[in-house]
């Protein structure tokens, strides 16, 4: 059974998700939830944390539309 479940991220932060999940072609949902089950099941220290994630979002600059149009056609073959 799925909750539904609101988090308040940073603007900015949002986007570049996006953009990483349709890399990874998943959906924002199912990345934060593989992030946070990893977390747990691992039960890595805070401290470890930053350094696991650091870097994950950043990087090249990506071309969303271009992603996006990428991700689009994939799914539905136009």
């Amino acid at each position: 059974m799925t909750v539904k479940l609101n988090l308040t991220i940073d603007e900015t932060l949002v986007s570049k998700i996006k953009v990483y999940a349709a890399q990874k072609q998943t959906s924002v949902s199912k990345l934060v939830e593989n992030l946070l089950k990893e977390e747990i099941e691992t039960g890595t220290k805070d401290s470890d944390i930053s350094k696991k994630f650091a870097g994950i979002l950043s990087g090249k600059i990506l071309d969303e539309e271009k992603i996006k149009e990428d991700h689009l056609m994939s799914k539905y073959g136009y």
